[in-house]
């Protein structure tokens, strides 16, 4: 056998495994592999070959008889293979072109299908979820010497806010503008407020601070 061949030579030069890794640089691992004939351990044969090499020019042995005896052994080793049924002669093959044809026919029911539930999931979420709002002006606290202040955004078309109690109607497209004015010295909060038709909120806070003249 491979193995034994390796492990005689290699102790009769008195040699360990590591000794022979470190002398063809072949790692130990796979030369522990060899001489257990573990070749599922073991890297492609290619790589095997160029180890045998080494090994045999270290150990003064054959490359080309251990190379032969190699295969041989890892041929020994291959599992066997199971008996297969031939194919039913009378199954219907698939052509490609067939499945092609198949999945182009389907395409437009999935186009239709995403489209119908996306507009589907996007009403779910007007009818159910808090109502649109965004403020552009003023985009955040402010502190300013003016005594009125514009207030400016986009909620949903044809649709109702408030304005700190006021009531403005959003024409389409749900883009609004109104003036605040009256400011009194100090803290001024602007509440704007939407509310759905399930009674859902969505509020916004704007803090205006007027400096005192």
């Amino acid at each position: 056998m491979l193995s034994e061949i390796i492990k005689k030579e290699r102790e009769a030069k008195r040699l360990s495994r590591e000794d022979l890794s470190d002398q063809t640089n072949i790692p130990a691992k796979h030369l522990s592999a060899l001489e257990d004939s573990d070749f599922s351990s073991l890297p492609a044969p290619v790589y095997v070959r160029g180890y045998l090499k080494k090994i045999a020019k270290n150990l003064d042995l054959n490359n080309d008889e251990l190379w032969d005896l190699f295969l041989k052994e890892l041929d020994q080793a291959q599992p066997v293979a199971v008996d297969v049924l031939p194919n039913n002669r009378f199954e219907k093959k698939v052509k490609p072109h067939y499945l092609i044809f198949k999945i182009l026919k389907i395409v437009p029911i999935i186009i239709i299908v995403g489209t119908v539930g996306g507009f589907l999931f996007y009403q779910a979420r007007l009818l159910f979820g808090p109502p649109s709002l965004k403020i552009i002006r003023p985009a955040l606290d402010l502190v300013i010497q003016d005594d009125f202040i514009v207030v400016e955004g986009y909620g949903r078309s044809n649709t109702y806010i408030n304005i700190n109690g006021k009531e403005i109607y959003l024409p389409k497209g749900g883009h609004f503008i109104e003036e605040i004015s009256d400011l009194h010295s100090g803290v001024n909060e602007i509440i704007i407020e939407a509310e759905s038709r399930l009674g859902k909120k969505t509020i916004i806070i704007r803090r205006i601070t007027k400096l005192e003249e």
